[in-house]
């Protein structure tokens, strides 16, 4: 394999849900409430149960402004979404500069920006053990609208958030910002500003890496010092809630997700560099108990995310999901790191990066778990939409990493090239469905388009859309003289819009000039379309 820097060297070295109440005529003090564990598909209806938790919400005086990192929607539904913030006055704190106790929150639903036209409102109770979250899921709403939220408590009312709930019926455009690896000291968030600045998008997609478990340092250009995370690797429930704070500290990632509704994901960097099911990478630096550092990174996670989950038990959140876009297509988000097997080779790959071995085509050997797996098998063949949208963390169509001097092909064998067998099942499914696919996918810190093949040496079967890293440092070593699949390469910063159409789905690849320009324009620089039938592409 090259001795150049690759994507993992370069990484090493450096409250239960809120009950939501609908109407105006609510005036009586909510329990803090809880939902129970979500099924894969959570989110096709709303949970209907609760739990009722201890302890009552209350108004109390709090240092300062309590919506430091902003407002968020996500998992919207034709008739619902889900709506988070966290009070947090002194986000970098332990504490958080809040009370050891439950605070409640008011919020409201409007047509307009003005909120003279409320059509959701109710109260939640922000519970200190979730680092006073709020997650309520906004009922009662209209199919493809657009819709304006924001949140009271006392005297502190937050920023205003934009969000859309999800078409029911019907095969119109949809249109999302494929987004992936944010790692807050590689670079500004210039991205994000363009994707908040845009007025057509109905959402965002985000692939996974939202924080990084790297250890501070400062890769300015100024050395100025205010891109450095405020503590060490965490390892701790404090350590990981203030690195998602600080994260969501940057105005422009605030205002990106206070302009659209996400839906997100987590790939390794949340906990740990290419963990597994028991374990992290073959260097992990932070050590101790993994399970525990789990547990710990998963709640972290939640607490800061708009989801539709109840929060983890013992380490364990499944996130796997299919969205489903009206008649026109179905989002299948996957979880490749929390299932998955020991990725293979480990005697003789250099961080998981090395030639094969044959435990590498174990046929047993699975990314996803058996339960996910078949789950996603059955979602790819039961589609009734134009299209099959396979959301995958990391890279799906695999590539050969080995050098001219290698006589022996390499790969990256913590993503599916590590597991050929687990990804032909998932190949065969995508061949056989009556929906169109297309997988969309993260990770790598560069913009691919590639096809994806059945045996991956023979017809293709569907193109692969690859998203380059919002800020993540990108990987320029170039692999296209020796994967004849990979049809477009770039390793730069920015992200890709996703347009769905019962014709096609076409991806826009934008980039950024300067990734420490927190203001650097954006720039479309290349498109790329397949439609229905046989994989073509115009750009």
């Amino acid at each position: 394999m090259s001795d150049g820097l690759t994507r993992r060297t370069l990484i090493i070295g450096t409250v239960g849900l809120a009950a939501a109440a609908c109407g105006s005529d609510d005036e009586t003090e909510p329990g803090l409430t809880g939902s129970p564990p979500s099924s894969p598909d959570s989110t096709a209806t709303p949970s209907d149960g609760t739990t009722t938790v201890p302890g009552a919400a209350s108004e109390v005086e709090l240092s300062g402004d309590p919506f430091s990192l902003g407002v968020a929607s996500g998992e919207p539904l034709p008739d619902a979404v889900v709506l988070w913030t966290r009070l947090v006055p002194e986000p970098l704190e332990v504490d958080g500069g809040m009370p050891d106790e439950a605070v409640r929150v008011r919020w409201e639903v409007a047509i307009d920006e003005a909120f003279t036209d409320v059509v959701a409102d109710g109260t939640a109770g922000a519970e200190a053990r979730y680092a006073h979250s709020v997650h309520v899921d906004a009922t009662g709403l209209d199919p493809a609208t657009d819709y304006f939220y924001r949140f009271t408590v006392g005297d502190h009312t937050s920023p205003v958030g934009r969000t859309r709930t999800l078409p029911d019926g019907g095969r119109d455009d949809y249109r999302f910002a494929l987004t992936t690896c944010q790692e807050f000291q590689w670079g500004e968030y210039a991205a994000w500003r363009s994707v908040a600045e845009r007025d057509d998008l109905d959402a965002v997609v985000f692939t996974g890496d939202y924080i990084y478990e790297s250890p501070p340092g400062d890769l300015s250009p100024d050395q100025n010092g205010r891109r450095v995370w405020a503590t060490p690797p965490p390892a701790t429930l404090d350590d990981f809630r203030i690195r998602y704070a600080q994260t969501k500290t940057d105005p422009s990632l605030q205002a990106a997700h206070q302009a659209v509704p996400w839906f997100v994901m987590w790939d390794d960097h949340e906990i740990t560099d290419n963990y597994w099911r028991d374990g992290g990478g073959q260097i992990d630096p932070i050590g101790g108990d993994f399970q525990a550092r789990r547990t710990v990174a998963y709640q972290a996670w939640w607490e800061h995310q708009p989801v539709r989950f109840a929060p983890p038990v013992d380490g364990y959140l499944d996130v796997h999901r299919v969205v489903k876009l009206g008649d026109l297509a179905q989002l299948l988000l996957i979880d490749t790191r929390q299932h998955a097997d020991e990725p293979p080779c480990r005697d003789t790959s250099v961080l998981d990066a090395g030639v094969g071995c044959d435990e590498r085509l174990d046929p047993e050997r699975t990314l996803l778990g058996p339960e996910q797996e078949a789950w996603l098998l059955d979602a790819v063949a039961g589609a009734t939409t134009d299209w099959n949208l396979l959301v995958s963390p990391s890279l799906f169509a695999g590539l050969d990493i080995s050098g001219e001097s290698d006589a022996e092909p390499a790969y990256y064998l913590e993503a599916w090239d590590g597991y050929p067998a687990a990804r032909q099942r998932v190949a065969d499914a995508l061949r056989s469905a009556d929906a169109e696919s297309v997988v969309l996918s993260g990770d790598y810190h560069a913009s691919f388009v590639l096809d994806v093949g059945p045996g991956f040496d023979d017809q293709p079967l569907c193109a692969e859309f690859m998203t380059p890293a919002i800020s993540s440092v990108p990987f320029a070593e170039d692999h296209t003289a020796g994967n004849a699949h990979v049809r477009y390469f770039d390793p730069v910063n920015g992200y890709v819009v996703c347009t769905i159409s019962p014709e096609e789905c076409r991806a826009d690849y934008v980039t950024v000039a300067d990734v420490w320009d927190p203001a650097s324009p954006s720039t479309e620089v290349a498109s790329y379309r397949v439609g229905p039938g046989a994989v073509s592409y115009t750009h």
